[in-house]
């Protein structure tokens, strides 16, 4: 087992370096390939990651009516604590509104002169529990929210929300559409390759086949080649996908630095750069399976 295991091992790296030129362009074509779908991946990755944080963040806000007493305020904070969803509910009056404003405008405060905190409404500032911060939970406390009469407008950025949903779905596809387009072009790219290095190697294929050797002895080096260079060709897309990922924070400028500190633009984890390379492995595999059964008919 050992002797075969060693030979199965020098012949195929053998095929590779006497068919190196072949070999090359196939792993490039393989890294181009797996390249583009992981670019994909690391998008929907950090799209997905980035519309989790913001829902955390997300808080309804419920305006009250104008003209609504004051006495109303208590009685109404009880019952919409009630709700279920609801983890936190905080009053804001027209003054805590207005001095909300002026902290946000800093220098440029002086935009709010002349304006009476008496317009602004009330509002009810309201935090989900986290089982309810994303879109189809908190629709369904604001449904709740609506039946209240008091309350004139609910507010929580819905539109912004289900249209980056949309727009992570629409990734997904793309990627997968685009992923299975890609994996066929590598196994069709793989085993014409291996096809030419089988070719190249007839005579010496024919001559073992007489003097007695098995199928497996013979398949066995291509097998190992086309898995040799579905993982070179994955391990390859990864490190320029991080090359690429890391050249683009050292260029980032600096306006955009304090916001993505906030929210940030995360690489592959570990179990997905595992699965990458591993669906490479397979598909270098599978194309070797596929080459063998067109030019080794007769074994």
């Amino acid at each position: 087992m050992i002797f075969f295991l060693q030979n199965v091992i020098r012949r195929t790296f053998q095929n590779m370096i006497g068919n190196l030129f072949p070999n090359l362009i196939t792993i490039g074509i393989i890294a181009i390939s797996m390249l583009i779908f992981s670019t994909f991946t690391l998008l929907a990755f950090n799209l997905t990651n980035f519309l989790k944080i913001w829902e955390d963040k997300i808080e309804v806000i419920a305006y009250l009516k104008r003209g609504t007493p004051t006495s109303e305020v208590e009685p109404l904070l009880k019952k919409t604590r009630l709700l279920e969803g609801v983890e936190v509910v905080r009053y804001v009056s027209p003054y805590d509104a207005m001095a909300f404003m002026e902290t946000k405008l800093g220098r440029q405060k002086n935009l709010l002169e002349g304006i009476q905190p008496a317009v602004l409404p009330p509002s009810f500032e309201i935090q989900m529990k986290k089982e309810y911060r994303n879109s189809t939970k908190m629709k369904e406390v604001v449904t709740q929210l609506k039946k209240i009469p008091q309350f004139e407008e609910i507010q929580y950025g819905q539109e912004w929300v289900e249209t980056f949903s949309v727009l992570v779905h629409i990734l997904r596809l793309t990627q997968w559409i685009l992923g299975g387009l890609l994996l066929i072009a590598i196994v069709f790219i793989t085993s014409n390759t291996l096809q030419l290095t089988i070719a190249s190697r007839r005579e010496e294929i024919e001559v073992m086949h007489w003097v007695g050797a098995s199928p497996g002895f013979i398949r066995v080096p291509f097998y190992l080649e086309g898995l040799i260079q579905g993982l070179l060709g994955g391990g390859l897309a990864i490190l320029f996908l991080f090359l690429l990922h890391q050249g683009l924070f050292l260029n980032i400028p600096p306006s955009m630095q304090t916001w993505l500190a906030k929210i940030p633009v995360l690489f592959l984890p570990p179990e997905t750069i595992a699965w990458i390379l591993l669906g490479g492995m397979v598909l270098g595999f599978f194309g070797s399976i596929v080459a063998s059964m067109r030019v080794l008919k007769y074994k």
